[in-house]
């Protein structure tokens, strides 16, 4: 057959060619990258690229096919593309695929390499069959060496290709990507070109064969793309080996990097810092001569047999130093992996000394009171549930001691903390060792008695312990306890209201005079009841004005005359008849309507003087009581010049009796206020003087006491 002369090899045709695959191999790189970073769809995303690169190898040969200047038929174009289309998709998911895997092994990557080379091959035997089949003649010489270019190429592109997919730093790669894809292009360039020239009989225009031409070309391509991932993949290695000697050399933690057998192969210096050993007599240690005790060995050897198995966990363990010390050490292990195949084991290890100890010590803080370093609350509702869960019986006795409250408005609450230290640790003292003394708050105590003891008699011992004075200070103090009793499950079996329980039995012992104890009884209950229900109606009586004010009048003992007045609140309770200050005072206390109460009272006590103005009576200076409350609320002053102004009274019709802890205090805010109601004219006077912890000195600032 007369086949005509065809220029295969023109510089033209093959630069144009060698164009368009640099191109598809700077977006097969691109398309590598995007699947290794893409969250979801990668499935999809590949299989969209890998079409897309077929494509593009579709047209690149359609271009091939018609600048060989080989006749060809286009009456099995269709059959061409769809044969041609196919195999490069299959090859290029190939590749994708294959790119994702950070470490390949090697018949992974020998089989995909001759897989794409295979398809390379078929792709372009069958698309030149169908296209050029009236001038096909094979060379089969040329046919193996057009094979075994085309698999060099494969083995290269794929190694290529892995490595710029898997790396993360886009400056480091960003060279090497352009370069290769130059490269790459080249080399699948001259692929068409090797394939036609062993179908073909290809001579040029002399007459003379040329067909080592296009095989020299793909020799040189090859070499030159082999050595960017050769280069490539020792800069690699170099930072890899860099990062990882860094991770190892600079790390805060020590770490200790062992065999197999569990001896230590190099330390960092962290841990010669750690051990205090000299990174030589480290070396060819095992790790289990670090470790403090036959239990912990034991435990650290099952956990290297799991690390080696796979698992990766963290292990909190002690560590022996070179000075027989030991430190608390947390140790993170993980396989050394190379080719797949466990080699050795990397042990991090950090020290938790400073750590244990302080939360040890926020433990401590977290159960214990800060003052009195007594079980706290906390404390003792853990042990009351423990003993809860044994179904074991205990009683449990609440303590607030009487007239603490006074030492504190007196003395000030940092003379107050000393008391209650010495109480604490007087209350430890007397405590049989199966009872769990607690500081609640304040001056309120618990204590859970087990073990067989009983209640009573140490509420006994209670009370006749602290009928011995305390001291503080140079000063004496006697202070009793009022104290109350629950039983579990006697009272109980619900442990909040056990504590509650015995609260109730402790104020009835306080209402009941003091310095003795109370079991808890289910009137107690009711009691309570009442109390709340006597808030909400006092809080109703305030809103509605419904207390009234008693006077009772002062006398002058030398003259026989009335010299003024004192205004005493009553609260006549509809269902319950008269209701003594004694009881509705305190509630008003505890619920926060001491301030509306007494200012209540004011204007009542105001409007009354008003009344005995116009009645043409002469007004005696009327004192009205005020708490230590109100001398904390800033519009005080105010008040009492507003509502003087408003019943058009002057202050000197006034007289305020505070108590002689107000004066004590000497607080800026307090005798302010004290000193401003004086230049309005108001008197301040002292009541109860001389029932608390006070001396005359405090009165020299003042004119008039009561």
């Amino acid at each position: 057959m007369n086949i005509p002369h065809m220029y295969i090899f023109d510089f033209n045709n093959m630069a144009l060619t060698v164009v368009f695959l640099i191109i598809s191999s700077i977006m097969a790189v691109e398309f590598s990258r995007q699947i290794k970073k893409a969250i979801d769809r990668k499935k999809r995303k590949m299989v969209l690229y890998s079409l897309l690169l077929a494509l593009i190898f579709m047209l690149t040969h359609l271009f091939v096919i018609i600048s060989a200047g080989v006749p060809f038929s286009t009456s099995n174009f269709y059959l061409f593309f769809l044969l041609f289309f196919g195999i490069c998709g299959v090859g290029s998911y190939s590749a994708l695929s294959l790119a994702q895997r950070d470490i390949a092994n090697t018949s992974q990557y020998i089989s995909t390499s001759l897989l794409i080379a295979a398809s390379i091959m078929m792709a372009e035997y069958t698309a030149f069959y169908i296209i050029f089949r009236e001038a096909i003649e094979i060379q089969p010489i040329l046919s193996v060496m057009a094979f075994l270019m085309i698999l060099v190429t494969s083995f290269t592109l794929i190694r290529f290709l892995m490595q710029i997919t898997n790396e993360d730093i886009y400056e480091f790669i960003k060279n090497y990507k352009y370069t290769g894809s130059v490269l790459g292009g080249m080399a699948l360039g001259g692929i068409p070109y090797i394939v036609l020239t062993s179908m073909l009989e290809i001579a040029d225009g002399s007459g003379v064969h040329s067909f080592l031409a296009p095989f020299i070309y793909m020799a040189a391509a090859n070499l030159l793309f082999m050595l960017v991932p050769d280069l490539f993949g020792e800069k690699l290695i170099m930072k890899n080996v860099q990062s990882h000697l860094s991770l190892f050399s600079h790390n805060p933690d020590s770490v200790f990097r062992v065999d197999l057998q569990g001896y230590i192969l190099s330390v960092n210096k962290q841990a010669v810092e750690l051990t205090g050993y000299m990174p030589n007599e480290l070396t060819g240690l095992h790790f289990i001569d670090l470790i403090g005790g036959s239990e912990e060995e034991k435990k650290i050897r099952k956990y290297f047999m799991k690390v080696l198995s796979g698992e990766t966990k963290l292990i909190e363990t002690t560590l022996k130093k070179a000075d027989s010390t030991y430190a608390d050490v947390r140790i993170t292990a993980v396989r050394i992996i190379v080719k797949n195949t466990t080699v050795g084991v990397f042990g991090i290890v950090r020290d938790i000394t400073e750590q244990k100890k302080a939360d040890k010590l926020i433990e401590y803080l977290a159960y214990h009171d800060e003052l009195t370093n007594l079980p706290n609350r906390r404390n003792l509702e853990k042990v009351m549930a423990s003993l809860f869960i044994k179904d074991e019986a205990f009683s449990l006795i609440y303590l607030d001691f009487d007239r603490f409250k006074r030492i504190n408005d007196t003395f000030g609450h940092s003379f107050g903390d000393k008391i209650l230290m010495q109480i604490g640790k007087k209350l430890a003292e007397v405590m049989p060792e199966e009872c769990l003394v607690a500081r609640i708050g304040g001056d309120e105590f618990a204590i859970l008695v087990a073990g067989g003891n009983q209640p009573e008699k140490i509420a006994n011992e209670i009370v006749r312990e602290f009928q011995s004075p305390l001291f503080a200070e140079g000063m004496e103090f006697l202070i009793t306890a009022s104290i109350g009793i629950s039983k579990y499950p006697e009272d109980t079996n619900n442990l909040e209201l056990l504590l509650k329980y015995a609260d109730m039995a402790m104020y009835k012992a306080k209402e009941n005079g003091a310095n003795h104890y109370q079991f808890f009884d289910q009137s107690m209950v009711d009691q309570n009841v009442n109390k709340f229900e006597l808030e909400n109606e006092l809080r109703n009586a305030i809103n509605s004005n419904s207390l009234t004010v008693f006077y009772q009048p002062k006398y002058n003992a030398t003259t026989n005359e009335i010299t003024g007045a004192e205004a005493l609140a009553r609260w006549k309770h509809p269902r319950h008849g008269m209701i003594p200050p004694g009881v509705f005072i305190p509630i008003a206390e505890e619920a926060n309507l001491i301030v509306p109460l007494e200012r209540l009272i004011i204007r009542q006590v105001f409007s009354q003087l008003v009344t005995w103005k116009e009645q043409g009576f002469e007004v005696p200076r009327t004192s009205i009581n005020i708490s230590i409350i109100h001398f904390y609320q800033e519009d005080f002053v105010k008040f009492m010049q507003h509502t003087l102004k408003e019943y058009n009274l002057y202050g000197e019709l006034i007289e305020i009796e505070v108590t002689e802890s107000i004066m004590i205090k000497k607080e800026d805010s307090i005798n302010s206020q004290l000193q401003a109601l004086r230049e309005i004219g108001i008197e301040v006077s002292i009541d109860d003087f001389g029932t608390g912890y006070s001396s005359l000195s405090y009165l020299s600032n003042y004119q008039s006491t009561g």
